[in-house]
Parts: structure tokens; C-alpha cells; sequence
């Protein structure tokens, strides 16, 4: 076996200065891991054993654990015994499974075979060797300490090149102000007006996408208008207060998180803000979004402990006790949101009809020409997008400003206009492409129909207890169990294509490193994001409240 030690510390270093002699490929085929490369075996490693990929998830873990800086991260990874305890667990958890002489040996790569260079493995490892293990811990310490300095490799060369772009546009604008005398007077062309906000042409607001959404096909999930039924003016209590995000307050106002009571007959909905706030949203950051700015907030319960709860039974003479004046309760578009399921059925018949022709021997590319070379490859998303993006689902702080639903929507835009714009990547694996695309899409709208519980949480816990306002609450909370009983409806429906076995969050996960681009995809790490266990959540909390339309339920307000 080609004889390799621990990494010193010059190793590192070099590895730092991307003057290292060992490449990552050839760490991996000294493993005697089967991996798929591009030609000159640079770029994303592909492991096609879920084994192989279990194994670099919890790398990822653990890389994520270490020094962030160049310094420090060197002095820790050359410290006796360092990532010791660590790499000991790996091997408990994937050596025997991955190596061990018992059982399949696809993932693994065999000596004599072509392309095995017999240098770098010259024969086969097998986990009960000690040797071998011994070997395998050494490479596995070398694997992590690489991941983590690619990390920072990664971070530094974003920094880069968000500073070369900002230069760039500073010098763009220097070059478009004309350059006037020192004696020239300065007339201005237009009022100083500051009070006028500038209107984003690319950013229509939501109930434009709604329309867009329903007079056009897109062949995938719609940005369905999942939102809370809107203030009217007759209503006894005035919209939301609170805005962001160039002062739309019916799109991005600011809201509150509110514990959930106890008490069996409370509304599911009083569940939404401590539920909320205990998964923080994936991103949730005061000025943007509303969930960490709700830590701390006290329950509706507790805000109104001063004054004695009265437990008041719903009765079906309430709606009588409301003025004909009252305003009218808005409806969300749950058709648009049924649409979610069929408009991606109607994408699956149509890509597989175009893409796939049955030949005797297996389903083949039957593609013209024209959309061959029409297809645009998807360049990834730009480094402010990609600043932002991880700042939302992984707290990774950054300098670049940005609002949940702002961020949404070009998230969005970008698969619709970019991801899908690449048609031959589509055709690389079809169903894979629109399993992914179900589970992002339906990701995003997840992620505004929370925002939307929170929304109507916040208002109504600084509603009063008039008859109108109380129907008004009941007719709200109806709708919006509505549009989630369709949410969970199109996440059960990605089972369709992915199979009923399928990770949802690792689709979720795969679908967010299409979604970076094959650049950011090899530099950064990605861990999953939790769409699982919220759907979960959702789900019992719709049961709830189901549960509780059965029999006599009673509301309570102070």
C-alpha cells in the first residue's frame, strides 16, 4: 500500500496555498471509493452508493464543527490527535459497512480494474485488516482536514469576487456621470425627491405573481397567493403594522411569535408562533424576517393575564350577532394552490413524452436538434444571492441585505427562468429533475404560507373580542387550515415521482446545490434543511384542528 502518514503541519499549509501534491481525487481512489469525475477529474465528486453519500454527510457535520479561519483551522488540524474522537466515529458507523469483506463491494473500486492507477491503490482494502483500518483513519483525517480548508478556500473566494463586483460597479458609475468643470453649476433634471420609493420592475408583488400564476402555464408548482385574507376597510381593526422590504407592510410586515396554550380547546393556530420559533424558520433575523425578533415575545395569553379569560362556547348563533356591515372575509386561492399538484403532473407527462422513446433496449434521448442547441446551461447564482440564500437556511451571517419574501421570489425566478433553461441537464436523470423541482418548489411555498400563520397570529393577537372581530377570526383560521390541508397535499404528491421511500430532505438538499450552480456545488458544504419535520408539524396541527371541528369547541379571549 503506497505509504501515506498524517498531515504535518506544512501539509496544510500547503494545501491552504493550493500547493499540495495530493488531490482530492486521488484521496478518494485511495480509499477505494467508486466516484464519478468530470474529465480532467476536477469539480464535484458523485457517489452513487448511499453509503459512500451517509458517509460524507456526516464529514460535512463534522467539518462544520472546526475553526473558521486559515490560522486557526491549521494550528487545530496539526494538533496531536486532532478530529481523533471524531474519526473514530465515522469508523464505527461506516467501516465495516463500507469496507467490510461481508456484503456488497459495488461502491468500491477493485485492483486490475481499468482506470485503478496501481500506485495510488494497489489492492483492496478491507476493514478487518488492521492495517488497512489504520490506513483508512489516516485518509479519513486527510479527507476532513481538506473539506475544511476548501471551505474556507471557498468563503475567500467569494469575498473576492463580491468586492471585484462592487468595484466594478462603482467604476461603471463613475464612468457614467460626466465629468463638469469646477466653474459648472449643478441644475438638477428632476425634483429631489427621496420620498419615492423606487418600484422594482423584476419584483412583482404578490398579487401580480397570482396573476401571472393563473393565466399562465409553467408546467410546475404556482406561487399561489397563500396569504392572510386582507384588512378591509370596514373592519373594526387596522392592517398589520410593521414594513420591510421597500414598505409593502401587506407582503413583509414585521410580526410577532406567540407561545402556544395548552389547553386542548385552544386554536391550532396559537401553535403556529411557539413552533415557529423554536425551529427559528431557517433564517428568521429581525429586519427581514419576523422569528428571532419574536424571541422572548410573550404568549396572547400572557400578554392578557392581567384580565380574567372568559371561556366563551361556539355557538351557531355568533355569525347573527355580526353587523350586515362587517367586512367580508377574503379567501385564499386554494384552487391555485390544487394547481400546485397538477400543473408538475401535467410537466412529468410532458418532459417524459419529449425526452424518452422506448427502443427495445431502454428508454432513450429523442430530442430535436433545435432544443439541443437552444438549451442555455445554468450558470448558478450570483454571489449576493448565494450570500443571502445560505444566510437564510443556515444563519451563515452575511453583508448582504435581504427580506424573506423578497429572497423567495428570486429563488424562485431562478429555477423557473435559469434551472429550467437547461434543458440538457433535465435530461441527465427526468424524474430525478422534477422530483427535486416538486420538493423546492413546494419548499418555497411552505416556507410563505408560514409566513403567513404568522402573520395572521400577530393581528389577531392584537384584535379585540367585538363579535365582528371574533367571526372574523374563525372565518380566517378556516381558510388558512384550507390552504394547508392543499400544502400537505402537494408535498405528498412529490411521493409520485420520487417514490414512496424517498428523503424528502435530502431531494430538498440536492434541489438547493442545483439550484447554487456546479461552481458552488464542489466549494461550499450543504447540509440539509428541515421540510420533513415541518410538514409533520403542520400535518398534526391540521389534525388538531380538525379534530376539534368535530365536536363543541370553545375559543378563548380575554
Amino acid at each position: 500500500m503506497g505509504s501515506i502518514g498524517y498531515a504535518t503541519s506544512k501539509d496544510w499549509l500547503d494545501i491552504m496555498k493550493n500547493r499540495s501534491k495530493l488531490r482530492m481525487h486521488e484521496l478518494i481512489e485511495r480509499l477505494g471509493l467508486r466516484a464519478k469525475w468530470s474529465q480532467n477529474k476536477r469539480g464535484k465528486t458523485n457517489f452513487e452508493s448511499a453509503l459512500v453519500r451517509d458517509l460524507v454527510t456526516d464529514m460535512g457535520d463534522i467539518v462544520a464543527t472546526v475553526p473558521k479561519e486559515s490560522d486557526d483551522l491549521v494550528k487545530f488540524l496539526s494538533a496531536e490527535k486532532s478530529l481523533g474522537e471524531q474519526v473514530e466515529g465515522l469508523l464505527q458507523k461506516h467501516g465495516s459497512a463500507i469496507w467490510g469483506r461481508v456484503g456488497d463491494r459495488e461502491h468500491l473500486i477493485s485492483v486490475g480494474e481499468p482506470g485503478v492507477e496501481e500506485e495510488l491503490y494497489p489492492r483492496d482494502l478491507y476493514f478487518e485488516n488492521e492495517e488497512d483500518r489504520e490506513h483508512i483513519r489516516i485518509l479519513l483525517h486527510w479527507w476532513l482536514g481538506m473539506k475544511a480548508i476548501n471551505v474556507i478556500l471557498a468563503r475567500d473566494r467569494l469575498d473576492r469576487e463580491r468586492k471585484k463586483k462592487e468595484e466594478n460597479k462603482r467604476a461603471r458609475i463613475e464612468m457614467e456621470v460626466p465629468q463638469e468643470g469646477a466653474s459648472s453649476a449643478f441644475i438638477p433634471l428632476a425634483p429631489l425627491n427621496t420620498n419615492t420609493p423606487p418600484v422594482p420592475i423584476a419584483e412583482h408583488p404578490r398579487h401580480v405573481q397570482l396573476y401571472k400564476a393563473e393565466t399562465t402555464s409553467r408546467g410546475s408548482p404556482i406561487s399561489v397567493g397563500i396569504s392572510t385574507p386582507p384588512e378591509s376597510s370596514q373592519s373594526p381593526i387596522g392592517p398589520a403594522q410593521g414594513q420591510l422590504g421597500g414598505g409593502n407592510a401587506g407582503h413583509f410586515a414585521t410580526v410577532t411569535v406567540h407561545s402556544s396554550h395548552p389547553s386542548q380547546a385552544q386554536s391550532m393556530v396559537d401553535g403556529v408562533w411557539s413552533r415557529l420559533a423554536e425551529v427559528g424558520m431557517n433564517g428568521s433575523r429581525s429586519g427581514s424576517m419576523s422569528s428571532q425578533a419574536a424571541i422572548g415575545t410573550p404568549s396572547w395569553p400572557a400578554v392578557n393575564a392581567g384580565t380574567q379569560a372568559v371561556v366563551v362556547p361556539r355557538r351557531a348563533s355568533l355569525a347573527a350577532e355580526v353587523p350586515s356591515q362587517a367586512a367580508p372575509v377574503a379567501g385564499v386561492s386554494v384552487a391555485g394552490i390544487r394547481q400546485l399538484g397538477a400543473e408538475i403532473s401535467q410537466l412529468v407527462s410532458d418532459l417524459t413524452r419529449q425526452a424518452t422513446s422506448t427502443n427495445g433496449h431502454g428508454a432513450v434521448a429523442a430530442v430535436p436538434p433545435d432544443a439541443q442547441r437552444a438549451a442555455v446551461p445554468y450558470p448558478g447564482l450570483d454571489v449576493e444571492m448565494l450570500y443571502a440564500l445560505r444566510d437564510y437556511i443556515y444563519q451563515e451571517k452575511s453583508e448582504v441585505d435581504w427580506d424573506e419574501e423578497g429572497l423567495l421570489r428570486r429563488l424562485e425566478t431562478a429555477w423557473r427562468d435559469g434551472v429550467r433553461s437547461d434543458y440538457n441537464r433535465m435530461l441527465e436523470d427526468v424524474p430525478a429533475f422534477i422530483a427535486r423541482e416538486r420538493a423546492f418548489l413546494t419548499w418555497i411555498e411552505l416556507k410563505r404560507h408560514l409566513a403567513d400563520l404568522q402573520r395572521a397570529g400577530t393581528r389577531w393577537g392584537e384584535e379585540g373580542t367585538t363579535a365582528p372581530e371574533i367571526e372574523r377570526r374563525i372565518e380566517q383560521h378556516r381558510t388558512l387550515m384550507s390552504a394547508t390541508r392543499e400544502m400537505i397535499r402537494s408535498f405528498e404528491d412529490i411521493a409520485q415521482v420520487a417514490g414512496a421511500g424517498a428523503d424528502h430532505d435530502e431531494l430538498l438538499r440536492q434541489a438547493l446545490v442545483v439550484l447554487a450552480g456546479n461552481k458552488y456545488a464542489v466549494e461550499l458544504q450543504w447540509k440539509s434543511v428541515e421540510f420533513v419535520g415541518l410538514m409533520q408539524w403542520l400535518a398534526h396541527a391540521l389534525d388538531k384542528y380538525e379534530k376539534e371541528q368535530e365536536g363543541d369547541t370553545v375559543y378563548y379571549f380575554p
